[in-house]
């Protein structure tokens, strides 16, 4: 009797690992989601900022790894410390941005262009307010489209 349980429990064991196996294998080959053929919530800067930053985290939340194209004035035009090109988009906060991370650098960007990008929304990251410092809004895998 106990050399049956004993067998029963090892191949439990064997299948809850091959199936953790299989999921992982599957997860991990995914593939990207193509962020300029993919459909994409339109909004402006201003309004998709506004809207972030006043809402709940968990209603945020249902923007985040959602495509959206915003069209906005550019604040600024940067790189980060892996040298991608960084567009700060104007908010109507002073001081908070949309920040763009780009797959690919945008020609011809310049302090007030208006521009419409496209990537991915990674969510808000609020400032301090005892500073009296906004959040930012992030977008990742950034294409330009205007």
């Amino acid at each position: 009797m106990r050399k049956k349980i004993t067998i029963y429990i090892i191949v439990v064991v064997a299948a809850v690992i091959a199936i953790a196996g299989i999921i992982g294998y599957q997860i991990w080959n995914k593939p990207h989601q193509d962020i300029k053929d993919a459909k994409a919530i339109e909004t402006t800067a201003v309004d998709f900022y506004t809207n972030l930053a006043n809402i709940s985290n968990q209603k945020s939340a249902s923007f985040i790894n959602k495509v959206v194209a915003v069209a906005g004035t550019v604040k600024e035009v940067s790189k980060n410390r892996l040298g991608q090109q960084v567009i700060l988009l104007k908010t109507s906060v002073d001081g908070g941005s949309l920040n763009c991370t780009m797959e690919q650098p945008a020609d011809n960007v310049m302090a007030g262009a208006t521009v419409v990008i496209k990537g991915v929304c990674t969510g808000y990251i609020e400032g301090d307010k005892d500073m009296d410092l906004p959040g930012d809004v992030y977008l990742t895998r950034c294409y330009q489209l205007k």
